[in-house]
C-alpha cells in the first residue's frame, strides 16, 4: 500500500482502523472465549498506552505537530471499536484474577533519559501490534492480520523519526 510522505514522516494509510467490524465478525467476536477477549483488550490497551506516551512526546517534549497527529491518528484508528465489543472486553476483563500483574522483568527499570522511554514504548507497541497480527491469523478471530503487521512498520518508522528528533535536540541543547 503507497504511503503519503509528509515533510519528514511517513502518513498512515487511511485504512488502518482495524476493529471497524462487520455484522459477522461482531457475531464471530460473541463466540470467541473470555480468554481470547481478554488477549485482545489487554493488547489494545497497551497499544493506545504506549502510542499515548509517544504522541505526548512528540507534541509537548518536542513541538512536533505533524509527529504528534500522525502518532495520534494511529493511536485513535488502533483502539477503535464498537461498543457492543467494548462491552465484552469490559466483561470478559479480570485485573484482579490477572497472574501477570506483578511479574516483573530483571533488567526493568526507571528510564534515565527520554529517548529510552521512546523505545520502551514503541517496543511495547511493536509487540501489542505482533501480538494482534498472529492472534488474527487464527480462525474464528475476526480481525485483519494484514492491518495490524502495516501498523508495526508504520511504528518502525514513527519511532525511527521520532528518536532522531529527540536526538538533534538533546545534541543542540548540549551545544
Amino acid at each position: 500500500m503507497p504511503l503519503a510522505k509528509s515533510e519528514d514522516c511517513l502518513a498512515l494509510p487511511t485504512d488502518l482502523a482495524v476493529l471497524e467490524l462487520t455484522h459477522r465478525s461482531i457475531e464471530d467476536m460473541e463466540t470467541m472465549s473470555n480468554q481470547t477477549l481478554r488477549i485482545i483488550d489487554a493488547n489494545l490497551n497497551r497499544i493506545g498506552e504506549g502510542l499515548r506516551v509517544l504522541e505526548d512526546i512528540a507534541r509537548l517534549l518536542l513541538d512536533d505537530a505533524d509527529l504528534s497527529q500522525q502518532i495520534k491518528d494511529m493511536r485513535h484508528e488502533m483502539v477503535k471499536v464498537d461498543v457492543s465489543l467494548e462491552q465484552q472486553f469490559l466483561q470478559a476483563r479480570n485485573s484482579e484474577g490477572d497472574v501477570g500483574v506483578n511479574l516483573e522483568a530483571s533488567g526493568e527499570e526507571k528510564y534515565k533519559e527520554i529517548p529510552a522511554t521512546v523505545v520502551a514504548n514503541a517496543r511495547r507497541v511493536q509487540e501489542a501490534l505482533r501480538v494482534m497480527e498472529e492472534l488474527a491469523k487464527n480462525p474464528g478471530v475476526p480481525l485483519e492480520s494484514d492491518k495490524f503487521k502495516r501498523a508495526r512498520f508504520n511504528l518502525y518508522t514513527i519511532e525511527k523519526e521520532l528518536f532522531a528528533k529527540l536526538m538533534r535536540r538533546g545534541k543542540a541543547q548540549s551545544e
